[in-house]
């Protein structure tokens, strides 16, 4: 349950670090990253650091993270506004 509620909420994260200068491919792998990072904390959080949990749980927050940024985040242009405030602080 965890992993779902951390892949719902990681877009707006991963929007905090991403620049919309970079490319497709590595936006793609920050983006993968950050699941994988989140991941990581959910299982040690839960006591379950073993591979069939971080497998598990990576597989979870990726997809969750993927399905809620294309079917809410995006289309509610959270995300977005996010990209363009931290773009435009990171260039003053």
């Amino acid at each position: 349950m965890w992993s779902l509620l951390v892949g719902f909420f990681l877009p707006p994260v991963i929007a905090l670090i991403q620049r919309k200068g970079w490319s497709d491919g590595i936006r793609a792998l920050v983006a993968f990253a950050a699941c994988i990072v989140a991941a990581l904390g959910t299982c040690y959080f839960n006591g379950s650091l073993d591979g069939r949990s971080l497998v598990s749980a990576t597989l979870t927050v990726v997809v969750t993270a993927i399905a809620t940024y294309k079917g809410f985040w995006h289309k509610t242009g959270v995300s977005d506004a996010i990209e363009r405030l931290t773009n435009g602080k990171a260039k003053e």
